[in-house]
């Protein structure tokens, strides 16, 4: 529901009177977010960039944040690591996947949160698999 502002100026020459509109404004309410782009699954090459998209829409405008296999992402704060980072389009971007010593810290089940003051949405899960892994298996040497 949009509710309607107007001022209204009434000039009275003689017997006729105007009525003249001195200004306009439409104020929306807050709306809750809804994710308007999901985020879709990815497979990418150890090393590689990869991006998951997500978009909201909502008033005001929702800020976005992720989860990875449910628990809230730490993104890059500087502290030496490789931590992706959310765009401002709400985007979730990974400069280099993989490499890491113990597993593939960036593997794992996705979802985006977009929140503001009326309320949160929560998208769809997408999963971001490494390809290109090398696991050593009973002796085996296998390439993913």
């Amino acid at each position: 529901m949009r509710q309607c502002a107007v001022r209204v100026s009434v000039a009275v020459f003689g017997f006729l009177s105007a009525a003249f509109v001195s200004g306009l404004g439409v104020h929306g309410e807050d709306m809750p977010p809804h994710i308007v782009h999901q985020p879709s699954d990815v497979v990418v090459k150890v090393g590689n960039p990869a991006t998951l998209s997500c978009r909201a829409d909502g008033s005001p405008k929702p800020t976005i944040q992720w989860l990875r296999n449910g628990q809230p992402l730490r993104t890059r704060e500087g502290d030496g690591q490789l931590q992706p980072m959310v765009l401002s389009d709400g985007n979730l971007f990974f400069l280099s996947v993989g490499g890491a010593r113990r597993g593939s810290p960036h593997e794992g089940v996705y979802s985006c949160v977009a929140s503001n003051s009326a309320g949160k949405a929560v998208s769809r899960n997408a999963s971001l698999h490494i390809a290109g892994k090398t696991l050593l298996c009973a002796g085996l040497m296998l390439s993913l």
